[in-house]
């Protein structure tokens, strides 16, 4: 029986292109700190990035590269939201989060929300809370206490008053 050779797939170009995102959001305040080199060690150590990627890693904590341009790069949608958390997570490893990071973390967002309908977006979003509160109102509606039905006969005369008074006993 012939062994078979197993290859390690490489890693995606978005989620490279993200871990460069996240070296040069290393960059932003001026100093890549021994903690920021570690986290990106710590990751990159975990992928199965091949020597090129390596050493183009290596040169990025060298020379800070662009953010705009990286992330621009990064064509994964799951990547260019993880891009945002993981640079939040870069930003903070010093312990400051100092004004220009806050600024690259500004351009991440703005960057990973352009061509964005934020309008339609709020509109799908009232019209799903909607639809879910009408739900859970039907679903009250059938728990309210019915005539002749609640164990304890006044009971539906009680909820009635109480919620002629603006008093849900049922609600939230």
């Amino acid at each position: 029986m012939a062994k078979e050779k197993i290859a390690i797939s490489e890693v995606s170009h978005s989620k490279f292109t993200m871990l460069r995102c996240l070296v040069a959001m290393a960059h932003a305040d001026g100093v890549v700190t021994d903690e920021e080199r570690a986290y990106v060690s710590a990751l990159s150590n975990r992928m199965p990035l091949t020597r090129e990627q390596r050493a183009t890693l290596e040169r990025d904590l060298v020379h800070a590269q662009d953010v705009g341009d990286l992330f621009r790069h990064i064509n994964d949608p799951n990547y260019r939201s993880q891009v945002l958390y993981f640079a939040r997570l870069m930003a903070f490893k010093d312990g400051l989060l100092h004004p220009s990071e806050q600024e690259m973390l500004d351009r991440l967002h703005a960057l990973a929300t352009d061509g964005l309908d934020m309008e339609q977006i709020r509109a799908d979003v009232a019209r799903v809370v909607e639809t879910k509160m009408a739900q859970h109102d039907i679903v009250l509606d059938q728990n309210r206490p019915k005539k002749g039905e609640h164990f304890i006969p006044w009971m539906q005369w009680l909820d009635e008053i109480l919620l002629k008074l603006g008093i849900d006993l049922l609600k939230d």
